[in-house]
């Protein structure tokens, strides 16, 4: 009996080094170095610790740029095609492979009600960017996307200024496909 207990700590004393070693994942060691030395006032959207991405992905001064924890590369990520002026926020698909970027276009849009911010998809696999969709706001909820947008001028023929605009809400869901748009109501 003595014995067998003394042979049962062996074994586990022999298998601990094996245990520890998947514990200490270098790339997330790594990543988690990164982290620590990022610029002042970056802010982390997400990290990928698999074989495939290895990426640390942040943002600084509204631009998205991700960090190669393997090659110690770090690239600006140019996800939109037209000019923007801020990112108003990031966040993360359900299954993480895809990072949504809502950014305000202000004096690079041509007429607010219609394309004064824009959504943006970036797939973390393939790296390529898709606009969703654009419009006055961009709302994420738990379950969904909203993006409000101008649908016509009551008033075609008034001033700018004075206007009258109809709107409506496009639904997305969390991927980026849409879902259906909302009946017309009176932008105030």
């Amino acid at each position: 009996m003595f014995l067998i207990k003394k042979l049962y700590i062996y074994l586990l004393l022999l298998m601990l080094p094996c245990f520890s070693v998947e514990a200490n994942n270098p790339i997330e060691n790594r990543i988690s170095s990164a982290k620590k030395s990022l610029p002042k006032g970056a802010r982390i959207v997400v990290s990928y610790s698999d074989t495939r991405r290895h990426k640390l992905y942040f943002t600084v001064r509204d631009r998205l740029f991700s960090y190669d924890v393997i090659t110690g590369k770090k690239c600006d990520e140019t996800f939109a095609t037209t000019k923007y002026s801020k990112i108003k926020e990031c966040w993360l698909s359900p299954d993480s492979t895809y990072i949504f970027m809502a950014v305000d276009n202000g004096p690079f849009s041509s007429f607010y009600l219609d394309n004064g911010q824009t959504l943006w998809r970036l797939d973390t696999r393939t790296k390529r960017s898709r606009r969703i969709g654009e419009g006055f706001e961009i709302i994420h909820k738990k379950g969904c996307i909203v993006i409000r947008k101008a649908s016509r001028c009551l008033n075609p023929k008034a001033q700018q200024s004075r206007q009258k605009w109809m709107g409506q809400d496009h639904y997305y869901d969390l991927n980026g496909k849409i879902i259906w748009a909302k009946d017309e109501y009176k932008i105030k």
